[in-house]
């Protein structure tokens, strides 16, 4: 079983903002997707909807498709290992001489 909102670390903060922006979507009808996959987002697919978040986590996009919006999270983990793994790494065998 996938873990809760709460277990992800989403709590009752952003619980209450993605309810608030789905009450907003019932009454709009459609919104464009926070991904901007092109598609829009409709009433029906409550169900599979996230909150996207801004980049920097301080808020949020809107809705979006949860498979655009897992989709980018995933790219950027890919992206951040990416970048981790091209760093130089210093050695434990490595000798470095001493000025003395």
């Amino acid at each position: 079983m996938p873990p809760t909102t709460t277990q992800r670390g989403y709590g009752w903060t952003h619980q209450q903002a993605r309810a608030a922006a789905i009450a907003h979507l019932r009454k709009v009808g459609t919104l464009p997707c926070a991904r901007n996959c092109g598609k829009p987002v409709l009433p029906h697919q409550a169900r599979h909807l996230d909150l996207d978040h801004t980049d920097d986590r301080t808020g949020y996009r809107g809705l979006a498709h949860r498979t655009c919006n897992r989709r980018a999270g995933q790219a950027k983990a890919q992206a951040h290992q990416r970048t981790r793994s091209t760093k130089p790494t210093r050695s434990s065998n490595t000798i470095t001489s001493r000025p003395w």
